[in-house]
Order: structure tokens, then sequence, then C-alpha cells
């Protein structure tokens, strides 16, 4: 739960993990162009910092077993609670081990899958790093922020999420806005032909940021997939811009706060001007453009 009075079980989305084709030309990209902060190589996968946290994306060669979102718990109990509520309801669970523990940089773990098959580590105590975080290039990141995920089967992934604490702050047509803390969403659940991570989203420190980063993706000749725009639910300014194997990377910045007062989650329409009320579309991402 996440209200006042009771203790959450999930806190944070705190990485990504993505298998890609070409490992060092996808690593270049996400320090010289994107701006994130490399930090280590290491079993064959390379990570980066965008915050305190140790890491917040890992990069591995080619491989799904190395393909997965991590979630931040509240504490060992919180992640039986977890556990429990998931088994019960069929999803695949399963602790990680040691070393599985070890790559991911966490002291325990819970290894599950949604009805999507999109896999979801769940996590005690990832490592901070006590270095400031220093990127190659000054992008403006100050944090690691949100997800979206594809999801082939809504109704059960919606299930998921909602045991494991996360609650719909607003839908666009069947888009899902979860919410883990007091912003608006740090999930978001788009209906779609085929799983995996839709986007992952950087907070940057405000609009300005956003500008200077569209411009820089301009001038290097890096796809923009959507934007600058703003979420008409979330108030949140951002820029969609393609990164390895066409996953989507985003620098996000304004969202509004959700408030301690419960309400009922908000139902816009599947258009356009939901999705973006600045007027940007996507015209080659599916999951991201109102139908026609």
């Amino acid at each position: 739960m996440i209200n006042g009075n009771e203790r959450p079980l999930v806190t944070s989305v705190c990485y990504v993990r993505l298998s890609v084709t070409e490992l060092h030309a996808s690593a270049r990209f996400m320090s010289d162009v994107f701006g994130l902060q490399r930090v280590a190589e290491q079993d064959g996968e390379i990570a980066f910092r965008s915050d305190d946290r140790y890491r917040t994306v890992s990069l591995a060669s080619n491989s799904s077993d190395d393909a997965s979102i991590g979630i931040e718990v509240w504490d060992d109990e919180a992640l039986d609670i977890i556990g429990r509520r998931l088994g019960d309801l069929g999803f695949v669970v399963k602790n990680a081990d040691p070393d599985e523990c070890r790559r991911r940089y966490v002291h325990s773990a819970l290894l599950a899958e949604d009805a999507s098959k999109n896999r979801i580590d769940l996590v005690v105590r990832p490592s901070r790093s006590g270095k400031r975080y220093f990127p190659t290039r000054d992008a403006g990141i100050v944090q690691f922020h949100s997800v979206g995920l594809r999801t082939t089967h809504h109704v059960r992934d919606l299930a998921f999420w909602k045991a494991v604490g996360a609650e719909v702050s607003d839908w666009v047509g069947d888009i899902a806005y979860l919410r883990t803390d007091g912003k608006h969403h740090r999930i978001a659940l788009f209906p779609s032909k085929r799983n995996g991570l839709l986007y992952s989203a950087f907070e940057v420190e405000a609009l300005d940021q956003i500008m200077q980063n569209s411009y820089f993706m301009q001038e290097s000749q890096i796809k923009i997939v959507q934007g600058p725009g703003r979420q008409a639910a979330s108030r949140q300014i951002f820029l969609h811009v393609e990164g390895p194997d066409g996953v989507i990377f985003s620098y996000v910045t304004g969202m509004v706060e959700y408030g301690d007062r419960p309400r009922l989650a908000r139902q816009f329409p599947l258009a356009a001007t939901s999705l973006c009320d600045w007027g940007s579309e996507s015209k080659d991402v599916p999951e991201l453009r109102a139908p026609l």
C-alpha cells in the first residue's frame, strides 16, 4: 500500500538490464550521447549510473537472460509478502541465488515474470555509490525516474502490479499509469502485440534541459521518437529518443505529485491530445500513438 498510514511494499524503479546486439556501440550511446556515467564492466555486462545508485542501466550482449526491470522492495519482510501474493495468483517467482544477487548489485531478490513474460526483479537493498554522479556529457540528468512496459495480457499484468503494491493513478484508453510513491506514476503499461521494455525515463533538472537535449539529438542525428511534449494525465514533459536495438530512452521533468489524499483513477480517451497535449506525435511506435 502507498497511503500515508501504511508502509509501502515497493519504493522505486531502480534499474533496467538490457540485452543488446552491439555491446560496445550501445555503451558509447549510453555515455557519450544520452549522458549516463559508465562505471563498470564485469561478467560481460557494462553498467551505468544516473544518480546516487551504483548502477541504473546494465548492458549485456544479446542474451534474453540478461534483460529485466529492477523494482526496489522495502525490506525482506515485504519481499516475502509479495512472493506469497504472486505465487497465489499463479505467477512465476523464484528466489535469486547469491550469484544472481551479485550480478544485480543487491542484497536479496525475487525473480519474477508478469503474464506478458516481462522479467521483473524485486530487489532489496540495491547498492548505492559513495561517489558523486559525474557523467561524460552534461545532459542534466538527476535520477532514473520510470519505465514503460509493453503488455500482451493487460488484465493479468495489472493484477501482477497490484499484488506488488502499485496502484492505478490514471488511464489513457487502456494504458495504465501506476504509482508506487508520491509521484503520478513510475510504471506505465502499454497494450501491445509484443512484450518487453518500451522506454526507460530519466528525470532532468527542468524544461531547459529537455530543449537542450532535443537540440543535441538533432545535431547528432539521433532519432527523436516523440517530443518535446507533455502528457495530459501526469503533466510530465518528455523527450523520447531511439537507443540501442530500438529501445527508447527518455528525458522527463515536471511530473505532478499524486498527493496523500486518495482519488479515483481518471479515464482519458485514447487520443493524440491525451498522449501529448503539446501536439507532438510518434509515427513509428504504435504504443505511443493514438489510432487513426
